[in-house]
């Protein structure tokens, strides 16, 4: 995973949330109004739209077989994250925005569950204030 590539989810994801008109409008809020800070994971169990439940010891339970919405690229890409963090690897942040004092998360779910599941306190995210 790279910057460009999780920018550019996050900002599709914030268009398709109808967050953002469109993808212009959706790219200058996050160039330009977004601010790289280290959050508590536990901000993540408040998010508007992250299933706090996800939250589990290991990457089947938090992506059980019948709860699975990308199939194995769920569990695999928890198991990414998970590898990345084993090796002193920095994930990349994950995408918030704040509107109307709720946090909205727009790319990240699976950070957030390997920086559970490996017992990280925080992580990395670019929040949008809006």
């Amino acid at each position: 995973m790279d910057y460009i590539s999780v920018l550019h989810d996050s900002i599709k994801t914030s268009v398709t949330m109808k967050i953002f008109e469109n993808i212009n409008d959706s790219s200058l809020a996050h160039i330009f109004n977004s601010k790289l800070v280290k959050i508590n994971l536990l901000l993540c169990k408040n998010m508007l739209n992250f299933d706090s439940n996800r939250l589990q010891n290991t990457a089947e339970e938090a992506y059980p077989i019948h709860n699975r919405p990308r199939g194995d690229d769920d569990i695999n890409s928890v198991f990414f994250h998970q590898n990345q963090i084993k090796n002193g690897q920095n994930l990349e942040p994950i995408w918030i925005i704040v509107r109307d004092n709720q946090y909205i998360l727009l790319d990240g779910a699976h950070r957030i569950v390997a920086s559970y599941i490996e017992n990280k306190t925080t992580l990395y995210s670019y929040i949008i204030y809006s």
